[in-house]
């Protein structure tokens, strides 16, 4: 997870093909969540918001473009799990990470991707440490990328209202992030600055659409996305 090597022209130009080829399509399989959606959400402040969000199969990653009425645009990565898709997402041209965690007591099972590389496996991580969501857990198992390499360290987590904050403390860069609970699991983005962290979004599964709870930063409290096919 430590292991990020920034490439916005490659995740550009990845987006910008995609486009071309028309494949952002609405008539979506059954078992995916890809397709074009109408937006409308709250921050949570209690701000309402509408705009279209467009997500589209890479294979082990979704891509995730959000385009609010107001011209706000950003861009994101997601890895789903069971009937629940979890996000990260930061203005164009940042880089951020995304783990999504089976918890499992006091064990969570995660898997983990960046922004920099759409093309390569998702690694693996899997932490042991107090039931709850609580204190400080051991890296377990910490599998890089390339599918070869490993990582050891450990990651607090604090619970922050509605949100967690986690910092993983790993040989080198240490990196922060913030996550939701949607069920069994816990989704989290992570970045290196935590002036600049990314947001996280946890969309479920609602019939032909999602129901979505968000939030950005250390902000305790969450907005909320609902997404609709056209």
């Amino acid at each position: 997870m430590f292991r990020m090597r920034p490439n916005p022209a490659r995740w550009v130009a990845c987006v910008a093909i995609l486009l071309l080829a028309g494949c952002f399509s609405a008539g979506a399989a059954a078992d995916d969540f890809s397709g074009v959606y109408n937006a409308e959400g709250k921050t949570a402040s209690g701000s309402s918001y509408k705009g279209a969000v467009q997500i589209e199969n890479l294979g082990s990653l979704y891509a995730v473009l959000w385009k609010l009425k107001d011209n706000e645009a950003y861009k994101g990565i997601a890895i789903p799990m069971d009937n629940v898709l979890g996000a990260a997402y930061g203005p164009p041209n940042t880089n951020f990470g995304l783990v999504v965690y089976r918890i499992k007591g006091g064990t969570l099972e995660g898997i983990w991707a960046d922004s920099g590389n759409l093309k390569s496996e998702l690694g693996r991580e899997s932490l042991e440490g107090p039931v709850g969501l609580s204190g400080e857990y051991k890296i377990t198992l910490g599998q890089n990328r390339d599918g070869v390499t490993n990582y050891g360290g450990k990651v607090l987590i604090k619970p922050n209202g509605q949100t967690y904050l986690l910092v993983w403390l790993v040989p080198k860069p240490s990196t922060i992030g913030v996550g939701i609970r949607m069920d069994d699991l816990l989704v989290v983005a992570y970045g290196p600055d935590p002036k600049h962290m990314p947001g996280v979004v946890a969309y479920r599964k609602n019939g032909p659409g999602l129901e979505g709870e968000w939030s950005i930063g250390t902000q305790p409290k969450v907005g909320t996305e609902t997404l609709l096919r056209p």
